[in-house]
């Protein structure tokens, strides 16, 4: 239409969106979590998870963003067990 989007759009949008589709109510930062939650659980690289956020240090995106599932944690605890005999 030609005009700026007000700087809070997307804040007060998107709780309506989720509320009129029926989801749970999040925080729209919180896509981005999921975001990397999901493309770590699909056997994306670290790096390449780091460059698709936008982080300039991988540290950030592998401590505060990427939150293994508990399918990985499984497979973590069997590969440890496995280990150990």
């Amino acid at each position: 239409m030609g005009e700026r989007m007000k700087s809070n759009y997307l804040t007060c949008s998107f709780p309506k969106f989720l509320e009129r589709h029926g989801l749970k109510r999040m925080r729209f930062h919180d896509l981005r979590h999921s975001c990397a939650s999901v493309l770590l659980a699909q056997g994306v690289p670290m790096k390449q998870i780091q460059e698709w956020l936008g982080h300039s240090d991988m540290s950030t995106t592998a401590n505060i963003y990427s939150h293994l599932d508990a399918v990985t944690k499984a497979d973590t605890g069997a590969a440890m067990s496995k280990a150990l005999g």
